[in-house]
């Protein structure tokens, strides 16, 4: 099958690990293959579908009677129910992923283990922009309480399936600090659009503001050239000033006024 936006089922297969092959979109073409065999072969069971295909029964069993199927295929095929695999750039689905990785980038993780995704809630809590795009993603979310620390948004269904799919958009995977971070590809090509609301997303969950003006700053630990292409993606949508200094990007306070992001 073919997908039209910038997340491809073969990417999110990928992100699982095979123990039959070196790459699990293998263990997606097989299961196609048997599934559609049987669909034509109703009254053949597993062990002459499997003797076909010269694969273990153990495998084909569960596939044949519905019993499971590869973590892979369920990737893809909830993928494709939530609409993400055939997301535009400009539709409003796609919309809700960019906000969502460029909340993994300025205020979230995806853990290492399980891709379970977590989003900081920033001061608007849970009226934040992350909370709106998980509502416009159909995910089911839980808010969590944290003492001393920001509150969190964490999906309740299908969130290791949507922290794929983040990591397959580019959103980093596991602690930032320990990364040489790079921002998602699909940014250099985007309409201006996608690449303001990923600014607006990071700002929103960043910028540090200061009393009597509107100038903004970020303030970021990370490596040289992912700051820099972030102050390049944030000089792309305003007319205005952005700098970047040494550990910080300064944005002018024209260039805040224009982004919207001033309180």
């Amino acid at each position: 099958m073919s997908d039209r936006g910038p997340l491809s089922e073969r990417a999110l297969a990928r992100t699982y690990e095979s123990t039959s092959y070196t790459d699990a979109y293998e263990t997606v073409e097989e299961y196609r293959r048997v599934m559609s065999y049987a669909s034509r072969h109703p009254n053949k069971g597993s062990t002459s579908i499997a003797s076909t295909f010269d694969l273990p029964r153990g495998r084909v069993r569960p596939w044949i009677e519905h019993v499971s199927v590869p973590d892979p295929v369920r990737a893809i095929e909830t993928a494709r129910e939530y609409g993400w695999l055939e997301a535009d750039l400009d539709s409003p689905t796609f919309t809700a992923l960019n906000t969502l990785v460029a909340n993994v980038f300025s205020g979230g993780s995806i853990s290492t283990a399980h891709y379970a995704p977590t989003f900081a809630l920033n001061h608007h809590g849970e009226h934040s922009h992350v909370v709106d795009a998980l509502e416009s993603s159909n995910i089911e979310f839980d808010v969590i309480e944290r003492d001393g620390r920001a509150d969190e948004a964490r999906p309740a269904t299908d969130g290791t399936i949507l922290g794929r799919t983040l990591a397959v958009l580019g959103a980093p995977v596991g602690p930032k600090a320990e990364q040489r971070l790079e921002l998602p590809s699909y940014l250099s090509d985007a309409p201006e659009p996608v690449r303001e609301r990923f600014v607006h997303s990071y700002l929103k969950n960043r910028a540090v503001e200061h009393n009597q003006k509107d100038t903004l700053t970020i303030q970021e630990e990370r490596n040289r050239d992912y700051l820099e292409s972030l102050c390049e993606l944030i000089d792309s949508v305003v007319d205005e000033r952005v700098v970047l200094g040494e550990r910080h990007i300064v944005i002018s306070a024209d260039a805040a006024r224009s982004l919207g992001t001033v309180r």
